[in-house]
């Protein structure tokens, strides 16, 4: 305890007028000095200067998270010229070119980069895998080597599964030739890759979910790719997910579980409506930025498809239905017409 009261008891002896101007931690770190006014000065221009660097960081984020990928990324370049040893710069300059800039091979090069600063940062292999897999169309081999070191680097990060949650999600359709319509004339080997890889998606997204508001992963940084709310879009996905294994397993005869996942679908769907943002605001965004999102019509479509699957729930289906519709749904339109509703 002397070690600090001392310095304190010696910084309180100083005369109020230069009290007044000094920092109590710059004045702790120097009172040992043998020149007290030439440390303070160092230590408040250094200090000074790293609260301007953060603030390039800080203020690089906001400019990305606002659409702003220009700005953010000539504040994020001014930033790592100062500090090219922050692995947080060149992942948040990874992000700029990757969703922002559409300059993916340059993205690739900054998580790279991050990863020979720290090879145990699990989100950067993560996050190159997901542009190595979306934006470069890499194989899904060499996408799950990647996403295999984020995974046993972090295995309940909610932004590490979210990442392999959507690849494993993507490849249970492409496994199947683009779709899971007209199963009975898939191979029995391709469907059964496709309900495996559809599982895994399952185990990550919940694994999402489960995490995602934990201040243990909390993450600025993954949080600035989401354009939507996270917990709103991983609902939503694992609604999807659960709805396609219903097929998969009343496929092979296993009904018990088939219903399970029907059921749980329409709870994860009834989930991300509860929190939907306005479609207006959704519809707004995908034409800024040029994206396609889940809004809330395509997740009213798909409760009101789930709900024509359940026995004595075609009301309901019309009634999601109806709504998808009156937001611009045009395949809930052609639900309502075909159903007669």
């Amino acid at each position: 305890m002397k070690r600090l009261i001392i310095p304190l008891l010696s910084f309180i002896a100083l005369p109020s007028a230069i009290q007044a101007n000094i920092d109590p931690k710059v004045a702790e770190m120097c009172i040992k000095a043998s020149d007290f006014q030439g440390c303070i000065k160092s230590m408040s221009v250094i200090k000074k200067e790293k609260s301007r660097n953060n603030s390039e960081f800080d203020d690089a984020l906001v400019f990305f998270k606002e659409g702003d990928s220009l700005k953010a990324n000539k504040l994020i370049k001014s930033f790592l010229n100062k500090n090219p040893n922050s692995k947080d710069g060149w992942i948040l300059k990874a992000l700029i070119n990757a969703y922002g800039l559409d300059k993916y091979e340059d993205a690739i090069e900054d998580i790279d980069v991050a990863l020979v600063i720290d090879d145990g940062y699990a989100f950067a292999h993560a996050l190159k895998a997901d542009i190595f897999y979306w934006d470069l169309e890499g194989s899904l081999s060499k996408t799950l080597k990647y996403l295999e070191k984020a995974m046993n680097l972090s295995p309940e990060d909610p932004y590490v599964n979210f990442i392999a949650g959507d690849i494993q999600f993507d490849n249970g359709f492409v496994v199947l030739d683009g779709d899971t319509y007209d199963l009975a004339k898939k191979s029995k080997s391709k469907k059964a890759l496709s309900l495996k890889s559809f599982e895994e998606a399952k185990k990550s997204f919940e694994k999402t979910l489960a995490n995602i508001n934990l201040d243990t992963y909390k993450n600025p940084l993954a949080e600035s790719s989401y354009t939507l709310d996270a917990t709103y879009t991983t609902a939503a996905l694992l609604g999807d997910t659960k709805f396609e294994l219903y097929f998969l397993y009343k496929d092979i005869k296993e009904i018990s579980k088939s219903k399970q996942y029907l059921e749980e679908a329409l709870a994860h769907y009834s989930k991300a409506i509860s929190m939907a943002p306005p479609q207006e605001e959704v519809e707004k965004l995908e034409l800024d930025r040029d994206l396609d999102l889940i809004s809330p019509a395509d997740v009213y479509r798909s409760r009101g498809d789930v709900y024509s699957w359940m026995n004595n729930k075609w009301k309901k289906a019309c009634s999601d239905w109806k709504v998808s519709k009156k937001l611009g749904d045009e395949q809930a339109r052609d639900n309502f017409r075909k159903f007669k509703c």
